[in-house]
């Protein structure tokens, strides 16, 4: 719902400058347009900017404890506070508030570090604790929330995202390649972002720090069962079906309008539905002007009686347009599924939503990108295997992806025939649905954040709730069969609610009708002066890529590996080349307008 940056000493007689917090929380405007506070004292500094959802005139933050020995600021939602508020008013705690963020300040006097195993939500939030100088940064379960880092010689800067630690003072700023394209470790404590030197907090892990240095701790880790054997949980489909609209229910909880995203898939319909049986029929739905998503939203918009406006994106000069501002707020790899995300969260907030529920996780929970669960046991063997022969073949020349694949598949032939020591399918499978989980934070889950927060909305994903995510992480792999192959859990549980066309549609590609962006780019009259990006000047001053190559993709229309020639080139032009905090003012945020809502229907 926000954005926070900081400054942390281990020095406490090191001030921190209140113009350099200021330049650092000046980049994160667009995340908190509805007011900003700091806190400065004994070597530490925090930041603030908040987009008001719940408690709109008493939820201020920086926010303290009742004698201000404890301070918080905090990006997100906790949507058990309710729940949490009772109980530590019990224990004799006083709220000053009616804000969700207070019970973290009362919860940490009450339960230490222990706080986070208790809190439900999606959340990214810096606690100072003045009596120690303790510093707790910590992050939710999936990574829901950005929390990014850079450690210094004697200091940490932390922030929402990694533009408001490159204003900060002495920090160089050089792009990381294999952040860029995503790193390959699973549950990295401290993960790679596009940047040199800056870090991203693991998702469901807590950073402290002190005057004696600082350490990254886990208290949360998605672990689906490694047994072979077993029955699902009891009552799987109404039981699954029960924690969903419960998470569901809790995400609707906010003192703004609620809108929710509607693709036409499964998925977003499911939330939807969920959303109506919870009693909000008034709620507003918005589908992306791609393909036939339209036409199935508003299948299910018509069947559950709510309003669902398309929301265009033209391919057009307009979009070409905001091609720098999505790259500025995205900070790494982006296509024009995330203009389009833009276009959409503009036009929610255009009609005074401030909230947008998303049926983003689910797929990779239930192994919803193949069509039968044993292809995926398929692919996640392939994939086990590749890494273990990976050295084998590293030296190799470029071979078509063809020939490769038929030489991966049989070294991984081999590697089962000649590997007693080969993990039980069980375990690769279930080091697979890890891995998927884990990437979620640098990939969908920063897309739906920082989409939405360029258009000043919060986007909340309850198939992400952690309770659900533990309900399905306890299948075993028998079960796994029965009941994800085909994504066939969350079909059946949403079967008495949607039409049969929706529940049994085929899983397709988010946003595939939209084009390349350098196909976009480059389409005739193409006159933008983006696509000097892609000259041969710009190649060679630049220096990431061959113009050989880069000529060769030209030449041959390739446009998947144009954008990423045009995207690293734009980042760097906008982050390390020419970077200014200051570069997109509230007016200059782009050009896509927000005029969805008079395209409503029903």
């Amino acid at each position: 719902m926000c954005g926070f940056a900081g400054i942390f000493n281990y020095d406490a007689a090191q001030p921190v400058a209140r113009a350099e917090l200021q330049s650092m929380l000046d980049t994160l405007w667009y995340r908190g347009p509805d007011g900003a506070g700091n806190l400065l004292e004994e070597g530490l500094g925090l930041g603030f900017c908040r987009l008001a959802i719940i408690d709109l005139e008493g939820g201020r933050q920086p926010m303290p404890n009742e004698d201000g020995t404890v301070w918080v600021v905090n990006n997100g939602e906790i949507y058990n506070y309710r729940d949490l508020t009772g109980d530590l008013e019990h224990r004799g705690h006083r709220f000053a508030t009616r804000s969700d963020t207070e019970v973290v300040v009362h919860a940490y006097e009450e339960w230490g570090d222990q706080c986070l195993e208790r809190l439900r939500g999606i959340f990214a939030f810096a606690l100072w604790d003045r009596r120690r100088r303790r510093l707790l940064l910590a992050r939710d379960r999936s990574g829901i929330k950005p929390l990014h880092l850079s450690f210094q010689r004697d200091r940490i800067l932390f922030a929402s995202e990694a533009k408001a630690i490159l204003a900060g003072i002495g920090v160089e700023r050089r792009l990381d390649l294999l952040g860029y394209v995503g790193g390959a470790e699973i549950d990295p404590p401290l993960g790679r972002s596009a940047f040199d030197g800056i870090v991203q907090l693991g998702a469901g892990c807590a950073l402290i720090a002190d005057p004696g240095g600082h350490r990254v701790e886990r208290y949360w880790r998605y672990q689906p069962s490694e047994a072979v054997l077993g029955s699902a949980p009891e009552r799987p489909v109404e039981s699954f079906r029960d924690l969903f609209e419960e998470a569901v229910r809790m995400q609707l909880v906010a003192d703004v309008p609620v809108a929710a995203a509607l693709s036409g898939g499964v998925d977003s319909a499911a939330v939807v539905a969920a959303i109506v049986r919870a009693g909000r029929r008034d709620i507003r739905t918005y589908t992306v002007a791609f393909g036939d998503d339209v036409r199935h939203a508003r299948l299910v918009a018509e069947a559950l009686g709510v309003q669902n406006a398309s929301v265009p994106c033209p391919l057009d000069a307009a979009t070409v347009d905001a091609l720098p501002f999505v790259a500025w707020a995205a900070e790494g790899e982006f296509d024009l599924g995330y203009v389009g995300r833009y276009a959409l969260a503009r036009a929610v907030s255009a009609d005074g939503a401030k909230v947008l529920l998303s049926g983003q996780g689910i797929d990779e929970v239930l192994t919803g990108y193949c069509p039968t669960y044993s292809r995926y046991q398929e692919l996640a063997l392939l994939r086990h295997l590749e890494e273990r022969v990976r050295p084998t073949y590293r030296g190799w020349p470029a071979f078509s992806e063809g020939v490769l694949q038929d030489l991966v598949r049989r070294l991984a032939a081999d590697a089962v025939a000649g590997a007693p020591d080969l993990p039980p399918l069980a375990a690769v499978v279930a080091a697979e649905l890890r891995a998927e989980h884990s990437r979620l934070g640098s990939s969908l889950l920063r897309f739906e954040d920082r989409m939405g927060m360029a258009g000043h909305v919060e986007v909340r994903v309850p198939f992400l709730d952690h309770r659900l995510l533990e309900f399905c992480a306890r299948f075993s792999e028998a079960a796994r069969g029965e009941h994800f192959s085909g994504k066939g859990l969350l079909r059946r549980a949403a079967a008495p609610w949607l039409p049969v066309q929706i529940t049994q549609r085929p899983k397709l590609g988010f946003n595939r009708s939209a084009p390349a962006v350098t196909k976009l780019l480059l389409a005739p009259p193409a006159t933008s002066p983006l696509r000097e990006l892609l000259s041969r000047d710009a190649v060679e001053a630049k220096g990431y890529f061959s113009w050989a190559r880069c000529e060769a993709f030209l030449r041959a229309q390739d446009f998947t590996a144009l954008d990423h020639v045009f995207i690293v080139h734009l980042l760097d032009e906008l982050f390390v080349r020419s970077f200014d905090p200051g570069r997109f003012s509230r007016d200059q945020a782009g050009t896509i307008a927000p005029t969805a809502s008079s395209a409503a229907s029903n």
